[in-house]
């Protein structure tokens, strides 16, 4: 995902990936399938194993690291100005944070983070 998202296919990359694992026509732990998924969404299989071989696994532990410090414990999370959304039933919280960010500190009181 992180390479789709460098590479400018991301929205090809994931809507592949996500319709043929629910349909269980992808191991995703499978580098070859992953590779030809990259491939067919326009993408470079040998730059994406260079990736895999290269910065990849430092890029992703920073990325765990940083979710982690923010309080990420699950998926889907979101995070909007230091308030953290767990959960697909959170969505319609989100959107209203998003529209009318002063609801937070009616929610929150004092437990509220300002962004920085």
């Amino acid at each position: 995902m992180l390479f789709a998202q460098r590479h400018g296919f991301f929205r090809s990359y994931h809507d592949t990936v996500f319709a043929k694992f629910w349909n269980h026509e992808l191991e995703i732990d499978d580098f070859a399938e992953i590779a030809s998924v990259i491939t067919a969404c326009g993408g470079s299989a040998s730059e994406f194993e260079a990736y895999v071989h290269g910065p990849a696994r430092a890029e992703h532990d920073r990325i765990i690291n940083e979710a982690e410090a923010l309080g990420v414990f699950g998926v889907p999370t979101m995070v909007f100005n230091g308030e953290l959304f767990w959960g697909g039933d959170r969505i319609d919280l989100l959107i209203e944070r998003i529209e009318k960010p002063e609801t937070v500190e009616l929610a929150l009181g004092n437990r509220h983070r300002k962004p920085t």
